[in-house]
């Protein structure tokens, strides 16, 4: 690709209470914007914090659009407010707590040269340079439960492979996809599993989300404004929460009723025995949303082109091409 080539860009970060976060990452952000041979606009959309994000923003880094909500929303809809401000076909989501590479933005764009590409995602480093998990994502039945597959980065790793989903603190994807997809689901709010739930409703429309390791990210995961601002039981439930919610939207039906929910009938004997309330407190707000969620499951079955379990076989596959 020459310079000509590459499409400008949004960058869209959500925030909430996050002023040490932005004023430590924004400026490797605006490096990469800068390195990047086409045009990048960063966004910062305050979600209503009660500290001087909003103020740091304007006073320190005045080339970044800024996009204030007066009562804080949650982090799908500071992603929607900055979606819907971007003038920009091609978008980057990044987290506050997340530092790119400078050249980070050149290898991810490439790939939207093929139309039926949805969002890539960088290689996520941890502070100590490792490998996080999230960089690549597949997921098997294994013992009553829906799991994400084990995995490490190869020796020489330097073609993308096929994910289930990039992950929402770190990926580029295109604005017409995301919309037409309707973007976040509202019934993850206020947050977790909704970029899981985006990946799986475009996968299966057939469009593709791929890991690209030449680009890399370093995300401080212990920093973020959810673990630093929410109660960790609160946290824990609505994990538990949504990963029920996911498994009711997109798994067959004959592996939900055969192989999860034995599955869900063991561990809820094992929680009442050790009196974990917080998986009964995930699992009943899972339950309050089962009309809802077999509402949407009926709309994404009618959507799907893609078998569910086809389609992890080939993503599994991708690793060794």
């Amino acid at each position: 690709m020459s310079a000509l080539d590459f499409p400008p860009i949004s960058l869209i970060i959500p925030n909430f209470n996050g002023s040490a976060l932005l004023k430590a990452n924004l400026p490797a952000v605006l490096r990469a914007a800068a390195d990047y041979p086409g045009t990048a606009a960063v966004i910062v959309v305050d979600d209503g914090s009660r500290d001087d994000s909003a103020a740091l923003v304007r006073s320190e880094f005045p080339q970044v659009t800024l996009i204030e909500h007066p009562v804080n929303q949650g982090f799908a809809e500071a992603i929607h407010s900055g979606v819907a401000a971007a003038p920009t076909e091609v978008l980057v989501f990044l987290n506050s707590d997340v530092s790119p590479a400078q050249d980070f933005l050149a290898p991810l764009v490439g790939h939207f040269e093929r139309p039926e590409i949805f969002s890539v995602t960088p290689l996520v480093l941890d502070k100590q340079g490792g490998c996080n998990e999230v960089s690549w994502r597949c997921y098997h039945l294994q013992s009553g439960r829906f799991r994400a597959m084990q995995w490490a980065p190869p020796a020489i790793f330097n073609h993308p492979w096929k994910t289930l989903f990039a992950s929402g603190g770190s990926m580029m994807l295109r604005k017409s996809m995301f919309t037409a997809l309707g973007g976040f689901l509202p019934i993850f709010k206020p947050f977790y599993s909704e970029d899981f739930d985006l990946g799986l409703r475009a996968w299966r429309r057939g469009w593709i989300s791929l890991l690209e390791p030449r680009s890399r990210v370093v995300h401080d995961s212990g920093s973020g404004s959810i673990k630093t601002n929410i109660a960790a039981k609160y946290i824990r439930a609505v994990r538990i929460r949504n990963h029920f919610l996911l498994e009711w939207l997109h798994l067959p039906a004959r592996d939900i009723w055969l192989r999860l929910l034995p599955g869900y009938l063991w561990r809820s004997a094992s929680r009442l025995v050790t009196f974990n309330w917080v998986y009964f407190a995930g699992l009943a707000g899972a339950l309050i949303r089962l009309p809802e969620a077999l509402r949407l499951r009926t709309e994404i079955q009618a959507s799907a082109t893609l078998d569910f379990w086809t389609l992890m076989a080939d993503i599994e596959h991708s690793q060794h091409h």
